[in-house]
């Protein structure tokens, strides 16, 4: 499955700030980039996201290494394509920490 990992996405994490006027707001920091397999979601994932009107949701597998190891679905979003994925599964695959599979959607603005 490495081979098949030839997409670039960049993994970036939130923090919070204070701005000019005290407020405090959520910035991104590109925080990982690594090589990826991107696919759409298909069997019972597929179709449990199509209930939901979710077809826009997307799974990247990537290899595994500290940095991917701190990962989760709140703090960490994809840059895929120029276009940002909100995280909403981080799978490490069988729990082995050969690979880990996020499954994101895609952030409508």
């Amino acid at each position: 499955m490495i081979e098949t990992m030839r997409e670039r996405i960049t993994i970036q994490k939130s923090k919070a700030v204070t701005d000019k006027d005290g407020n405090h707001v959520l910035v991104w920091d590109d925080y990982y980039s690594c090589s990826a397999y991107a696919n759409n979601l298909s069997g019972k994932e597929y179709w449990a996201a199509a209930q939901v009107n979710a077809q826009t949701d997307l799974y990247f597998l990537i290899r595994y290494c500290s940095e991917a190891a701190a990962i989760d679905s709140e703090h960490f979003r994809i840059v895929f394509h120029g276009q940002l994925y909100n995280i909403s599964f981080v799978d490490n695959v069988q729990y082995k920490n050969k690979t880990l599979k996020l499954r994101a959607s895609l952030v409508k603005r």
